[in-house]
C-alpha cells in the first residue's frame, strides 16, 4: 500500500499548547499535500487534525459541498472541547473550503489560504472549464479529468516523482490522479458560495500564492484581499513555484511563513485572554473593596 493510501484516515496529533490546527488538502487530496507544515506545528506543541471529510478527501466517494462544510464544523466543534484556539490551513480547494467555513461560522482564530481557488483560470486550464456549470446542467456527468503535466509543480524532481505515482496508482502525494465531473462541479459550487460570503470573514488571514500558478491566476488573491473584512490580511507572493506551493521550489518559505503566522495568532489570542482575565479580576477586587 502506498504512503498516500495509508494516510487516508483521520489523522490527529495532540499537542500541549492548547491550540489546534485543522489541515485541509486540495479537492480529492491527501495529507501529504501539506508537506512539512504539520511536522513544524507539532514541534511547536500545537495539535493538528486532518478531518476525513467524506466526499472531499481522496477515496471517500462524492457528496455535496454543503456536507463538506457540515463535516468541517463537526471537526471544529470536536477540537473546541479541549482547545482554546483553532486555526485553519488549506491548500488549493482546501483553502477555498477554509474561507467558506470561516465566512459562514466565524469560529476560528485565523485562516491560512495557500493557493486558494476562486476560478479555474490558470495557464494550464483547458478551455472548456468555464463551461463546466453548463456541461453539468445539460446532464453530461460521466466524464473524468485526469491529472497531467506539470501536476501543479515547477520543481522537476518532485514532478517526475508525482508522474510515476500517477502512472502506477490511483492516488499520488498531490491527490487523486482522476477527478470526476461530479467532484469538479461541487468544487465550482463551493467557489460560488465562497465568493458570496468573503465579506463575512473577519479573522486574521494569511494568503500565499504564486504569480506563475498554473491553476489559478493572481487575481484570486487580490479579490480575496478586497472583499474580506479582516483587520489583518498578510499576502506573500512566490516567483518560482506553480500551484502546489507546499511541495514546490519555495516550499520552505511557505512552511516558515505559515507556521510563524499560526504561532503568532495563537500567542496573540492567549495574551488577549490573559489580559481579559486579569481585567475581570481587577474589577471584582475593586467592587469588593468599595
Amino acid at each position: 500500500m502506498s504512503d498516500a493510501n495509508q494516510l487516508l484516515s483521520n489523522q490527529y496529533i495532540h499537542g500541549k499548547s492548547g491550540c489546534a490546527v485543522i489541515l485541509l488538502p486540495g479537492l480529492q487530496g491527501t495529507p501529504l499535500e501539506l508537506g512539512s507544515i504539520p511536522r513544524k506545528l507539532v514541534e511547536l506543541g500545537h495539535s493538528i487534525y486532518y478531518p476525513k471529510i467524506e466526499g472531499y478527501i481522496a477515496g471517500t466517494g462524492i457528496s455535496d459541498y454543503e456536507e463538506w462544510l457540515i463535516q468541517l464544523d463537526g471537526a471544529v466543534e470536536l477540537l473546541a472541547q479541549d482547545h482554546q484556539s483553532i486555526a485553519l490551513i488549506g491548500l488549493s480547494m482546501g483553502a477555498t473550503l477554509a474561507l467558506a467555513y470561516q465566512g459562514e461560522n466565524q469560529k476560528c482564530a485565523g485562516v491560512v489560504a495557500l493557493a486558494p481557488v476562486l476560478a479555474y483560470d490558470g495557464w494550464t486550464i483547458p478551455w472548456y472549464y468555464p463551461l463546466l456549470h453548463l456541461i453539468f446542467t445539460l446532464g453530461i456527468k460521466g466524464w473524468n479529468y485526469k491529472e497531467s503535466e506539470p501536476f501543479g509543480l515547477r520543481n522537476l524532481e518532485v514532478r517526475r516523482r508525482v508522474a510515476r505515482q500517477v502512472a502506477e496508482q490511483e492516488i499520488s502525494e498531490v491527490g487523486a490522479s482522476v477527478l470526476t465531473a461530479k467532484h469538479l462541479y461541487q468544487g465550482l459550487r463551493l467557489i460560488d458560495f465562497t465568493k458570496s460570503i468573503l465579506r463575512e470573514i473577519k479573522s486574521k488571514l494569511l494568503l500565499i500564492g504564486s504569480i506563475d500558478d498554473d491553476v489559478v491566476s493572481p487575481q484570486t488573491i487580490e479579490l480575496i484581499k478586497q472583499e474580506v473584512a479582516s483587520d489583518t490580511v498578510r499576502i506573500i507572493w512566490l516567483g518560482n513555484s506553480y500551484h502546489i506551493i507546499t511541495l514546490d521550489n519555495e516550499r520552505e518559505i511557505v512552511v516558515n511563513e505559515t507556521v510563524e503566522f499560526i504561532d503568532q495568532i495563537f500567542q496573540q489570542k492567549k495574551s488577549s485572554q490573559i489580559y481579559s482575565d486579569e481585567a475581570k479580576q481587577l474589577m471584582i477586587r475593586a467592587r469588593l473593596s468599595d
